[in-house]
């Protein structure tokens, strides 16, 4: 029997937003539990964000 010495195999990394697989060498975001591709990185940074977002004539009075 021949054994050859093979790394196992790494499961694909998945941008969770829109499931594209995130290839080696290409950026990624983590964040709060989510991997997103760099096309999705604005949606990711809107939904993080949301609680921070104000309205200019809707800020929030002491």
């Amino acid at each position: 029997m021949i054994h050859t010495r093979r790394r196992p195999a790494r499961a694909a990394l998945r941008c969770t937003l829109c499931g594209r697989e995130i290839l080696r060498g290409e950026e990624y975001w983590a964040c709060n539990g989510h991997l997103s591709c760099g096309m999705c990185f604005p949606d990711l940074a809107r939904r993080e964000l949301a609680p921070c977002r104000e309205v200019r004539g809707r800020e929030a009075r002491p």
